[in-house]
C-alpha cells in the first residue's frame, strides 16, 4: 500500500459537514470577510496564546508583511534572518525595500542562535526574523535579550509553532509580534490560506488592522490612513478554524507521539540517521525531518517502495535566484547549505494508519543496509 507524504482526503473526512455548515451559514449571512467570525477567532487564539491582541489576516506571509510594514522597516535597514528557512521568512523583508542578511543556523536544530546572528548583524540592523522549522523552536530568550541588547525589533516567525511552547512561554508570545499560518498542511490547517498576528503592543495591533485592510482607518470606510494591503481573512475559513481550535492539543499530542515512535525505531534501525533533537515535549510537531546520509538516493529508494517524502528545503535562501542581488554562494554559510543536502521530511500526520511508522523505518534500514 502507497504511504503518502500528506493524505489531505483522510484528514478531512471527518470534518466534512463542518466545512459544509461554514459555507452554508456564512452563505446565509451577510458577514463574508473581516466579520464576527473573524472577531470569534481573534479573541479565541488571544486567550489561548494570551496576547493582548489578535489580528486575523490573509496568511502567514501576510502576516510577516504586515507586521514589517507596521514597524516601518523599508530601504536602509537590515533584518537578520535565517538562511535555512522557507522564502517568507526573507523574502517579507525584500519587498519592504529592506535587505534580508542572512545568518546561518545550529546543525541540531536548523535554528538561528545568539552567535550566528551576532555574526551577522550590522548598526543598520532594525531586526531579527528567528524562524520555527519542523519539530524544533529558537532559543527565544537568548534572542529576546539580544534584541533587547542591540535595540532590534523581535518578529517570531512561528508560522507553524501554535500550540507549542518555549521555556514555559507559547511560540509566538517572545518578540515584539508573532505570526501563525492556517495553512492546510499546518497542525491547525484551514481549508485555504489564513493567518494571524499576536502582540502585546497595542499601538502595532492598531497599525497591523489597518494595513490588513488597504490601510482603512477602523471605524470609517473608505478614510484611508495608510497604504495597506488586502490581507483580509473571510468568514468561512474563521469559522472552520473556530471549530478545529478546541482538538489542536489532541492533533500535537498525537504527532509527537507519531515523532517519538519514528525516533526511537530509527535510532534503534538505522542510526545512521540523525532525528529532531529533544524529546518534542512542548513542541508543535509541523513536520517530522531527519538528517539522512545519501539523502536523495534514500528518497528514491523510498519512492520506489511507495513512501512518499518531502525535501524542506533543497536549497537555502541565499542560494535562490531571487536573492542573487545580495551577492552570496556557495560556502557563505555552510550549516545552511549542509542541512539542504541531508534533510528529509518523512510521512506524519495524527490520521497516519497504524503500522505506517515501522513500514518506513524498515524500508530505510533497509535501505542502508544494501550499502553496509
Amino acid at each position: 500500500m502507497a504511504v503518502p507524504y500528506f493524505d489531505y482526503p483522510t484528514r478531512y473526512a471527518g470534518w466534512t459537514e463542518d466545512v459544509l455548515d461554514a459555507v452554508r451559514e456564512v452563505g446565509e449571512s451577510d458577514e463574508f470577510i473581516l466579520k464576527s467570525r473573524v472577531a470569534a477567532l481573534e479573541t479565541a487564539v488571544a486567550r489561548r496564546t494570551g496576547a493582548a491582541e489578535a489580528i486575523a489576516v490573509a496568511s502567514g506571509t501576510g502576516a510577516l508583511t504586515v507586521i514589517l510594514t507596521a514597524m516601518d522597516i523599508g530601504p536602509g535597514d537590515d533584518v537578520v534572518t535565517p538562511a535555512f528557512s522557507f522564502i517568507s521568512s526573507a523574502s517579507t523583508v525584500a519587498l519592504r525595500g529592506a535587505r534580508p542578511v542572512f545568518a546561518d543556523v545550529d546543525y541540531d536544530t536548523a535554528m538561528l542562535t545568539v552567535a550566528t546572528v551576532e555574526a551577522v548583524r550590522t548598526t543598520a540592523s532594525r531586526a531579527v526574523v528567528p524562524a520555527y522549522l519542523f519539530a524544533s523552536s529558537p532559543d527565544m530568550p537568548a534572542l529576546r535579550a539580544l534584541a533587547d541588547r542591540h535595540s532590534m525589533r523581535l518578529i517570531e516567525d512561528s508560522a507553524v509553532a501554535l500550540g507549542g511552547q518555549v521555556a514555559g512561554r507559547p511560540a509566538g508570545r517572545h518578540g515584539d509580534a508573532g505570526v501563525y499560518s492556517f495553512f492546510p498542511g499546518k497542525p491547525l490547517g484551514g481549508i485555504g490560506d489564513a493567518g494571524m498576528i499576536v502582540t502585546d503592543d497595542p499601538e502595532l495591533a492598531t497599525t497591523c488592522r489597518m494595513l490588513r485592510n488597504h490601510g482603512q482607518d477602523l471605524n470609517v470606510r473608505f478614510l484611508h490612513h495608510l497604504v495597506g494591503f488586502n490581507s483580509r481573512m473571510d468568514e468561512v475559513t474563521a469559522l472552520f478554524l473556530l471549530r478545529r481550535l478546541p482538538h489542536l492539543d489532541q492533533f500535537l499530542a498525537e504527532r509527537r507521539r507519531l515523532a517519538r515512535q519514528y525516533g526511537a525505531l530509527l535510532r534503534e534501525a538505522a542510526p545512521v540517521v540523525l532525528t529532531p533533537p529533544g524529546d518534542l515535549t512542548g513542541q508543535s510537531v509541523y513536520t517530522y525531518v531527519v538528517r539522512a546520509p545519501q539523502r536523495d538516493d534514500l528518497r528514491s529508494y523510498l519512492a520506489g517502495r511507495g513512501i512518499e517524502t518531502k525535501v524542506y528545503y533543497p536549497r537555502p535562501l541565499h542560494l535562490q535566484p531571487a536573492f542573487r542581488h545580495l551577492g552570496h554562494g556557495p560556502g557563505d554559510f555552510p550549516v545552511a547549505e549542509r542541512l539542504s543536502r541531508e534533510c528529509l521530511a518523512l510521512p506524519l500526520h495524527p490520521e497516519l494508519p497504524a503500522g505506517t511508522v515501522e513500514r518506513v523505518v524498515e524500508e530505510i534500514a533497509g535501505f542502508y543496509r544494501q550499502g553496509a
